[in-house]
C-alpha cells in the first residue's frame, strides 16, 4: 500500500512538472503571438493607411489584402476588390485587360524582367484613368515564397502634364518651322531688294562714265561720226540718272529687317538721312562702289562717308561697321 501511495505522489509531481512546463511553453507561444500580432496589426495600420493602393496577391492569384485607398483611385471600397470575381474585369479599360493579367501571371510566375506596368481603368463612375503598377515578390523568413505585393498609383495627371509637353513640343517644333519659312521669305525678299538696287547702280553708273565721257571728249578723239555722236547722246538723254526711291527703299527695308531705321535713329540722334541711307545700304550688304551708283557720288566719297559715320557711332577699329549694323 505504501509504495501505491509513493508511486501516485511521484505521479503527480511528474504530472505537476509537466504542467509547469506547458504553462511556460503556452506563456511563451502567448507572448509570440502576441508579438507577432502587434508586428501584424502595425503593418495592417500603415498598409491600411498609405497613400497608394497595395495589394497582396497568394501564388495562385487570389487577393488577400487590399488596402482602403483602392477606393481614392477606383471608387470601389476594398471588400468590393476582394469580393470581385475578376480585377480585371471589374476596373480594367478593355483593351488594357489581357496585358494586364499576362503581366499579373508573369509577376506569380516571377519571370518578370520589368516589374512595373501601365494601364487605364474605369473607375466606379467611368472615369478613365492611368495607374502604374509595380510588383515585388513576397517571402517569409524562411525563403518561402508567398505571392507578390503589388503598389498602385494614379499617374493620370502625369499623364496629363507629359501630353500637354509633348504638345508645347510639337507647338515649338511648328514655331520654329513658321520661323524658318518667314526667315527664308526674308532672305529672298532681301535679295530681290539688293538685286534690284545693283542693277540700278550699274545703270546709273553706266550712265554717268558715258555722260562723262561725252562732255569732256570731242568727236574727233573718239573717233565718232556726228551721227553716231548724237544717237549716244540721244541714248543718254532718254534714261538719265535715275535717282533712288527711298521711301520705297525705306518701306522695303522694314518689312525685311523691321525697325532697323527706328533703332538707329533712336540710338543716334544726331546722324542725317544721308547718313541713314549709308547704313541701309551698308546692312543690305552692298559695297562702296555698288553704293556710289545709287547715291551718283565717287566710290572714293562713299569710304570717306564710312568713315565719317564710324566716328559719329563711335566705333573702334576692331568693330567692323557692318557687323554692327547687322546686331543694331
Amino acid at each position: 500500500m505504501k509504495n501505491v501511495i509513493n508511486s501516485n505522489q511521484e505521479r503527480i509531481q511528474e504530472l505537476e512538472t509537466e504542467l509547469s512546463d506547458l504553462k511556460l511553453e503556452f506563456e511563451n507561444l502567448k507572448f509570440q503571438w502576441l508579438k507577432e500580432s502587434e508586428k501584424h496589426q502595425f503593418y495592417q495600420l500603415i498598409a491600411d493607411f498609405t497613400y497608394g493602393w497595395e495589394l497582396w496577391l497568394e501564388p495562385k492569384g487570389q487577393i488577400k489584402y487590399c488596402s482602403p485607398s483602392c477606393f481614392d483611385i477606383t471608387g470601389y471600397s476594398a471588400n468590393q476588390i476582394l469580393n470581385s470575381l475578376s480585377i480585371a474585369e471589374l476596373i480594367l479599360y478593355n483593351p488594357d485587360q489581357r496585358k494586364f493579367e499576362d503581366f499579373i501571371s508573369r509577376s506569380l510566375d516571377q519571370l518578370l524582367v520589368n516589374q512595373s506596368f501601365e494601364f487605364r481603368i474605369l473607375t466606379r463612375t467611368k472615369q478613365l484613368r492611368w495607374c502604374s503598377i509595380n510588383v515585388r515578390g513576397v517571402y517569409n523568413k524562411q525563403g518561402k515564397y508567398l505571392g507578390v505585393r503589388a503598389a498602385i498609383q494614379d499617374i493620370t495627371r502625369l499623364k496629363r502634364a507629359m501630353g500637354h509637353i509633348k504638345e508645347m513640343e510639337a507647338g515649338k517644333e511648328y514655331e520654329i518651322r513658321i520661323k524658318q519659312r518667314l526667315q527664308t521669305e526674308i532672305d529672298s525678299k532681301d535679295r530681290e531688294l539688293v538685286s534690284f538696287l545693283l542693277q540700278l547702280s550699274q545703270k546709273n553708273e553706266i550712265i554717268t562714265k558715258i555722260s562723262n565721257l561725252l562732255g569732256s571728249s570731242n568727236s574727233n578723239s573718239l573717233r565718232l561720226t556726228q551721227k553716231q555722236l548724237n544717237q549716244l547722246i540721244d541714248v543718254v538723254k532718254s534714261s538719265p540718272f535715275e535717282p533712288v526711291d527711298w521711301n520705297s527703299i525705306d518701306a522695303q527695308l522694314e518689312k525685311i529687317h523691321p525697325g532697323f531705321i527706328s533703332r538707329l535713329s533712336s540710338r543716334y540722334p544726331t546722324i542725317t538721312a544721308k547718313d541713314r541711307k549709308l547704313c541701309a545700304y551698308i546692312r543690305l550688304g552692298l559695297t562702296s562702289k555698288e553704293i556710289s551708283g545709287l547715291l551718283n557720288i565717287t566710290p572714293k566719297s562713299v569710304e570717306i562717308a564710312r568713315v565719317r559715320l564710324r566716328k559719329k557711332l563711335k566705333l573702334s577699329s576692331k568693330i567692323r561697321l557692318a557687323n554692327f549694323l547687322i546686331q543694331l
